[in-house]
């Protein structure tokens, strides 16, 4: 009877324990989730109000984000709107121009090599976004949707392959001084969202 007994209770202890840790799992998705549709807000939000970008450019960028979010959720665990901000303003205070003595293109500075990798090894993004185009300047100029993506995915591949630690510097060739300058912007935003999240 008292071995009945115990056991009963301590598969009720069981089941209380695992729904607990259901209900803990499930707050900390959503708050994730959470996290992740307010920074595609405040993303859009610090452009226009500290950039003369057009509302075409920035209606772009948030359609890649929004994308990721719902159709590639694994992509949005590793790479932050608020990352791709950091980037977007270190790299060309998000001017559409090219770099690098023409080599490096866009409001994120890739280049085509990079490009061509990660249209081969992701193609289904590429796809989904309807450019299949080279990476030329004529091609990706009016292509901000272009451009995002392939740095979210260059980021993405890269702290796949290499861990988070090295990835900003591997984005600008191994430059410790640019992943300074990336972390040095990242904690500034990152104060500005906190504000931004309060209001």
């Amino acid at each position: 009877m008292e071995k009945s007994l115990s056991n009963r209770s301590m598969k009720y202890l069981f089941i209380l324990l695992l729904i607990l840790i259901i209900c803990i799992i499930i707050v900390f998705l959503v708050s994730k989730s959470s996290n992740y549709k307010k920074q595609i807000i405040f993303f859009e939000e610090y452009l226009k109000n500290n950039y003369t970008l057009d509302d075409a450019t920035i209606k772009e960028f948030v359609k890649v984000f929004e994308i990721l979010y719902d159709e590639f959720p694994y992509v949005t665990e590793y790479v932050y709107p608020i990352e791709l901000l950091a980037i977007g303003i270190v790299e060309t205070n998000f001017e559409n121009v090219k770099g690098d003595s023409g080599e490096s293109l866009g409001y994120f500075q890739i280049q085509a090599p990079t490009y061509w990798y990660l249209k081969h090894n992701y193609p289904e993004f590429y796809q989904r976004i309807n450019f299949l185009e080279p990476w030329y300047w004529d091609n990706i100029k009016e292509r901000p949707d272009v451009q995002l993506l392939t740095s979210i995915l260059y980021l993405y591949d890269i702290k796949l392959r290499f861990g988070e630690e090295d990835a900003y510097s591997i984005y600008n060739g191994g430059s410790e001084t640019y992943k300074d300058k990336i972390l040095l912007r990242l904690n500034i935003l990152e104060n500005e969202f906190k504000t931004f999240n309060r209001r």
